[in-house]
């Protein structure tokens, strides 16, 4: 019997997939002007309607994630440039009307915020202390007595101001109460974990290209006519603004316009827009940020690691109080992304679809995303629910008592698996080329690519199960449901079938015959999908994803074209409705989404030819069957 201590190399993150759309937004934005700041709106901090906890559940933890509260404008060169245009522009006499009522308010304001970028306001101060009285008031049980605060910030200067307003909003409310405050690049993987600062950044993460053709500045110049704003402000807009620089120029203006909710102003530019025109640029900014966000979102898996560590340091100790961590919004949009938060981690295939699943007024100054968790006094079920901006918020996950889920269960899709020691099993299979579940429970079935199928016990007694002499099988799985065990044959390209409970009579269903057929590089592995469908897997030239059907025949075909070089076998994941595909050219076994594509990869160097694999819950495992030496892996996983 062997042990070794494996090495996880963590290539992407879990997905999870659930939706929620708002085919409103649009009139929303039309009723609710102050809507159209996006980013630059005020998270409210008023009063919330909360659903009751299930009988005698009691909150006793927060884990929290908050954008910085609001803030002058973070683009360096903001007021200085639009200084200088208006300024140059006046001097030459190229401003209308509306143009030069707009400088002069914009001088006004000019001398209090010029060298200001970036800096937290005092809207943004009392803000934060308003959100932590909510958060107190909201759950004052929360933070009863021996309750503990913790804190942790990007090293941003505007970001450690939200975190000490916040804290001291906290302390307003009890002076006792035990806050601790930090900050340093040593935290940033639960803060900003794709930051260029962060010591621990790892890069290798499942990326998913936005699915669409169409790019930003397309979409700009169908969606406003920006000159035309211009043209309202300038006589010769080519004189006053290159034209090259025109449309930034734009943008900088709705940002301006955007920002006065954070300053302690009553001045207002929005007039300088058509009601039209500022839905067409709050849209463009909207395009912006999830085209930005949806390719690296997986990449922010460490926050929800870190948010699942702590919370379970939290229940294991019994200790109660909050963990808080305050970023930026390009963080809070693509952890809504990779958390599924109401529905933001839909891939959106048609630009004028993104208002509908991504509405940057959800990530105004100040956003806080709670999970909020509650215990009961006889029960070790341990329950949670997420408010977004103060309001209750749907994950995808099954829950008969929303807003409550249960945290195991979101643990169970949400986390990484980790792959832990390994053990060895003696079998007797000629050459294990497949792995599957005994229709009995009690063991496993390896396809052999010598003679057929046998059945292995869990400690490796081997004795056939269908063996035919030169039968070059290479995968086997059960349909649970019925009993009935399907098995492939390369070179022959043959799916068949052996119906329970006598498994006698061999039956062909089809000859895949387009690919593959009469070589050896075909049909190598084979899973059961849990509704009535097979997943085949076509090993190599070209490495492809076949959804077939017993009755219906091939559904589709998905080609494989990076991350896996050899499709040696396949085991679907019901509980994470994902793949495992095992390659033993790579020698990795690799978690993936239900087209191929690698989110997790785990070397597995010590097994020379890995060409059977099987998911197997009940003993928190996974099974590599070896083709050269017929031993089957135990490989232990956390979080499987």
């Amino acid at each position: 019997m062997i042990r070794k201590t494996l090495l996880l190399v963590v290539l992407g993150a879990f997905a999870l997939s659930a939706g929620a759309q708002n085919f409103n937004v649009l009139q929303d934005l039309q009723t609710q002007p102050e809507l159209l700041a996006g980013t630059d709106y005020l998270c409210p901090t008023g009063p919330v309607s909360l659903t009751p906890a299930p009988k005698d559940y009691q909150p006793f933890y927060i884990s929290h994630y908050g954008r910085h509260g609001a803030r002058y404008a973070w683009q360096s060169d903001m007021y200085e440039r639009l200084n200088n245009v208006f300024g140059a522009a006046a001097e030459a006499d190229n401003l209308t009307p509306l143009g030069a009522s707009f400088k002069q308010r914009f001088d006004s304001l000019y001398p209090s915020v010029r060298y200001r970028v970036g800096d937290l306001s005092r809207k943004g101060w009392q803000q934060q202390q308003e959100l932590a009285t909510r958060m107190y008031e909201n759950f004052p049980k929360v933070f009863g007595k021996d309750a503990k605060v913790r804190a942790w910030t990007s090293t941003s200067t505007r970001c450690i101001m939200t975190m000490s307003a916040f804290c001291l909003g906290l302390k307003a409310k009890d002076a006792r109460m035990d806050i601790f405050e930090n900050f340093g690049v040593s935290f940033l993987p639960a803060i900003l974990p794709l930051d260029r600062n962060n010591p621990f950044r790892n890069d290798k993460y499942l990326r998913t290209p936005v699915s669409f053709d169409e790019t930003w500045a397309q979409y700009i110049e169908r969606t406003v006519d920006y000159r035309a704003i211009l043209a309202r402000l300038f006589k010769d807009s080519d004189k006053a603004v290159a034209a090259a620089e025109q449309w930034d120029f734009v943008s900088y203006l709705y940002f301006f316009a955007a920002g006065m909710n954070s300053l302690d102003t009553d001045l207002d530019f929005t007039d300088i827009f058509t009601p039209e025109e500022r839905i067409a640029l709050w849209k463009i900014d909207d395009f912006q940020f999830y085209a930005n966000a949806w390719p690296t979102h997986l990449g922010y898996q460490p926050i929800v690691d870190d948010m699942i560590a702590k919370a379970d340091a939290r229940i294991a100790s019994g200790e109660q109080g909050a963990d808080l961590r305050f970023g930026h919004d390009y963080t809070f949009l693509p952890l809504l992304m990779t958390l599924g938060v109401n529905g933001y981690n839909h891939d959106v295939t048609n630009p004028d679809e993104i208002p509908f699943w991504c509405q940057l007024h959800e990530v105004p100054m100040g956003a806080n995303l709670h999970f909020v968790f509650y215990r009961h006094p006889r029960s070790a079920k341990v329950l949670f629910k997420v408010l977004l901006n103060g309001r209750e918020a749907h994950l995808p996950l099954e829950t008969e008592n929303w807003p409550y889920y249960d945290w195991d269960a979101f643990k169970q899709q949400a986390s990484i698996p980790v792959m832990g020691e390994y053990t060895t099993v003696d079998t007797t299979v000629p050459e294990v080329s497949g792995l599957g579940l005994r229709p009995d429970g009690k063991g496993l079935l390896a396809a052999s690519d010598e003679s057929g199928v046998y059945a292995v016990s869990w400690t490796g007694e081997t004795e056939p199960f269908y063996t035919e002499r030169r039968m070059d099988c290479e995968g086997v799985t059960l349909d649970p449901a019925t009993g009935d065990v399907y098995y492939i044959v390369e070179r022959k390209q043959e799916v068949r079938r052996l119906r329970a409970p006598e498994y006698k009579e061999s039956e062909l269903l089809t000859v895949i015959k387009e690919v593959g057929y009469r070589t050896n590089s075909g049909l190598e592995a084979i899973t059961w999908m849990g509704d009535g469908t097979l997943l085949l897997g076509n090993q190599a030239k070209p490495r492809l994803l076949i959804r077939y059907s017993p009755a219906d025949g091939i559904l589709s075909q998905t080609e494989i074209t990076e991350g896996i070089e050899d499709i040696s076998d396949l085991c679907y994941d019901p509980v994470r409705n994902a793949l495992w595909i095992a390659d033993s050219e790579l020698r990795t076994i690799n978690l993936c989404t239900l087209e191929g594509k690698v989110i997790a990869t785990y070397p597995v160097p010590f097994i020379d030819n890995g060409e059977g694999l099987y998911v197997d819950r009940e003993h928190q495992c996974i099974w590599v069957g070896d083709d050269t030496t017929s031993k089957l892996f135990k490989i232990s996983f956390k979080n499987l």
